[in-house]
């Protein structure tokens, strides 16, 4: 008897092993090379400071080292949005930076903090920022990674990326997050989906909702048409491309499609947009939720 449950639990922890593993490289399927990049960078950070704590922060101010390269840098803040290391700008340090918002309004302070405070402690955050000693914005994706250190304070590690390519694994994190927000509050999540400061608005890249009969419940990129039924809708190759959408999301819970689309502020001209779409379930109802890419 003794012998079955320890096979049991030795079987379990494979099982548990396996998963993370699987999770883990998941996590790190990325096609372009700075992002890989970033996201190595990040973590390497994010052990040095599980092994040095504090001890390891004047590395990360050095130029030219692997911590700072031009625009390249790593910065550390702890969880109450407290600014530790800015090696652009190390005499702004110490700095509490929780009400820090991008050029639009997006609350990104509070955005890098709930990414490194979630259960999985890590995600991208997009938003526009300027380069150091540059006046102009960009697009900027920022990989954050929560870190503890020997003593047990808890800090967040990020570093961005400058006018960055889209990758397939910004767009399934953004909709299995809308998706858990639509599970959690229903058709009241509809306005912060639709709100270009939350995190489901950047680049060209927004989140819609259709429901399994075709409505369009929310698109705002195009509000135009929400509440239309887009069932009959074909694209400029005579793709039912909503038909198709939702029905990969109801017979397999989630996947990718192409077809073509307009760019949001261009609506007459199509181009190719790749899209993944999830099934989620709201007080009963089955609806489906997506973003795209554009090539």
């Amino acid at each position: 008897m003794k012998n079955r449950y320890l096979f049991a639990c030795m079987a379990l922890l494979q099982i548990a092993w396996f998963t993370s593993v699987s999770a883990a490289q998941a996590d790190h399927t990325y096609a372009l090379k700075e992002t890989r990049q970033t996201v190595a960078l990040v973590e390497a950070a994010a052990r040095e400071i599980h092994a040095r704590g504090e001890a390891a922060f004047d590395e990360f101010r050095q130029a030219n080292s692997r911590w700072y390269q031009g625009d390249n840098y790593v910065f550390v803040w702890d969880l109450q949005g407290n600014r530790y290391v800015y090696p652009p700008d190390p005499a702004h340090e110490r700095q509490n930076l929780i009400g820090l918002e991008d050029v639009g309004g997006k609350p990104i302070g509070t955005m890098f903090v709930e990414t490194a405070s979630s259960s999985s402690g890590k995600g991208w955050v997009h938003y526009q920022w300027n380069r150091p000693h540059d006046y102009l914005p960009l697009w900027k994706s920022t990989y954050i990674m929560r870190a503890t250190a020997p003593s047990g304070k808890k800090y967040l590690v990020g570093s961005g990326v400058y006018e960055p390519g889209v990758e397939k694994a910004f767009l399934v994190e953004e909709v299995d997050a809308a998706a858990a927000l639509l599970a959690q509050q229903g058709r009241r999540a509809f306005n912060i989906l639709r709100d270009k400061k939350s995190r489901f608005f950047f680049h060209d890249i927004y989140v819609f909702v259709t429901s399994a009969t075709g409505i369009e419940l929310v698109n705002p990129a195009f509000p135009s048409i929400e509440g239309r039924n887009l069932w009959d809708t074909t694209d400029s190759t005579g793709k039912y491309l909503v038909r198709d959408y939702i029905r990969v999301a109801l017979e397999r819970g989630s996947g990718w499609v192409t077809y073509k689309w307009p760019r949001p502020g261009m609506p007459h001209v199509e181009a190719t947009k790749t899209t993944y779409v999830k099934k989620v379930m709201v007080n009963g109802e089955a609806l489906i939720v997506g973003a795209g890419m554009y090539e």
